[in-house]
């Protein structure tokens, strides 16, 4: 019989040595490091099957819609049997709210490791989640949770949180990544048999994974992240993973005492609704997955008090910034080496669409001259290093949302007016070829 071989793994952050060690290199736990064997390989495995790719069937994938249609919207058009969902945030994003109100559309095994069965139930009953389809246990043993599921055949497994997993056959305490990883993908393993949806929840750190979802990314089939600003009520729901469908699109919600509710105007959350005429303020266009949001970017140019002029930028990339604060200056005329400029997309979301870099321009060079840019004006383009305003993809798109949306004038590449046109925009279209075209509609 062949003799096992023995390691040294760390319990807080699944590093393995050839020795026992006091302190953890890779992490720098003192006393973490217990000792593990390796499984035997006495009998030689049996000869792998394989088979030829056009030999394999090609079912469709049949999804299960929940009642909430922007979560269905992130998942790809609906959650699928046997999957496994993992919806990361900082605490008291709004996670546990979201997983309570989906387990309420499906035959749900709700496993509760930090929440009393009384905190549970007060939540579904404000939300108005059925009471009657979800049954709920505070079990953190991985085989009971197991046992569980085998005997009540659910069709979703709630996990919340994927922190308080526990097996006593893993080394390390809660919480670590050994008992998480390896907790996690006994679930994974019992959903998939019993064709069942698993709903995992982690909460992040502030550093960034170590007790959170990074680190089960890749036992998943779908990750989710949660995203928003305590002081707003808006939450975003974005994909970073699904194996079922998009990772470009978003949900967006807006938490309130009945739960999470999704927004159904998304311009309103981004758009100043009175129509600021303050200088600094431009209006452009993001594709989001399938949508086109609509956003505002405000700008605020002061005179430094630094030999260092500023460059601060919120919800928009900062290299960027830099970049179009250069041309403005090299281009356009606009000097801005002793002026801090600070850039905000309103409404908190995250720009990282290059269609925005005109909208940014035109608000910086609005607040340097303190010229408010005409209402109802909307901007797309593409800044070159040379000035010159580039296409922008899904230019099309894009022009009939400024056109549902009421706005009256397009700021865009001279190439994409035939697009304006085709897509039915019958206000003002302006054709711009560099940057200082652009400038001249503020004078």
């Amino acid at each position: 019989m062949a003799r096992q071989k023995k390691f040294f793994v760390c319990t807080a952050c699944g590093s393995d040595f050839p020795k026992w060690q006091g302190k953890c290199p890779s992490c720098g736990e003192w006393n973490s490091i217990v000792e593990a064997e390796a499984p035997s390989r006495a009998e030689k495995a049996p000869p792998a099957d394989v088979i030829p790719l056009s030999g394999v069937g090609s079912d469709k994938v049949e999804r299960i819609r929940t009642g909430i249609a922007e979560f269905n919207l992130v998942c790809g058009g609906g959650v699928v049997p046997g999957s496994v969902l993992l919806v990361g945030g900082e605490p008291g994003i709004g996670k546990s709210t979201l997983a309570l109100q989906v387990a309420g559309f499906f035959k749900t095994l709700y496993i509760s490791g930090e929440e009393s069965p009384q905190q549970i139930k007060l939540r579904a009953e404000r939300i108005g989640s059925p009471l009657d389809k979800i049954q709920l246990s505070t079990a953190t043993d991985v085989e009971q949770i197991v046992g569980l599921a085998e005997s009540l055949h659910p069709q979703c497994i709630v996990i919340d949180s994927v922190q308080t997993l526990y097996s006593p056959d893993i080394p390390g305490l809660r919480g670590s990544v050994s008992q998480i990883r390896e907790s996690a993908s006994r679930l994974a393993v019992a959903a998939k048999r019993l064709n069942a949806v698993l709903l995992l929840i982690g909460h992040i750190t502030k550093e960034g994974s170590i007790a959170g979802p990074k680190l089960l990314e890749h036992l998943v089939d779908t990750v989710l992240y949660f995203e928003g600003n305590f002081s707003r009520d808006y939450r975003v729901l974005r994909a970073f993973k699904n194996r079922f469908g998009s990772v470009n699109e978003i949900g967006l919600f807006r938490m309130e005492a009945r739960g999470l509710v999704e927004v159904t105007d998304k311009n309103r959350i981004f758009l100043n609704p009175y129509l600021s005429s303050a200088p600094g303020n431009a209006v452009s266009a993001a594709v989001e997955g399938s949508r086109i949001i609509l956003f505002e970017v405000q700008s605020l140019v002061t005179t430094s008090a630094f030999p260092n002029p500023r460059r601060m930028a919120d919800g928009f990339d900062l290299n960027r910034l830099i970049l179009i604060a250069a041309v403005l200056d090299r281009h356009a005329g606009v000097n801005l080496n002793s002026h801090d400029v600070f850039i905000n997309v309103s409404g908190g979301f995250q720009i990282n669409d290059t269609a925005a870099d005109l909208a940014v321009a035109l608000s910086i060079a609005s607040s340097f001259t303190d010229r408010a840019i005409p209402q109802g004006y909307g901007f797309l383009g593409e800044i070159s290093l040379s000035g010159e305003i580039r296409p922008v993809s899904l230019c099309s798109r894009r022009i009939q949302e400024f056109k549902n949306s009421g706005f009256t004038a397009l700021v865009l590449p001279e190439a994409e007016i035939g697009e304006a046109k085709a897509a039915g925009f019958t206000g003002e279209v302006i054709g711009i070829r560099n940057i200082k075209d652009a400038i001249g509609i503020l004078s």
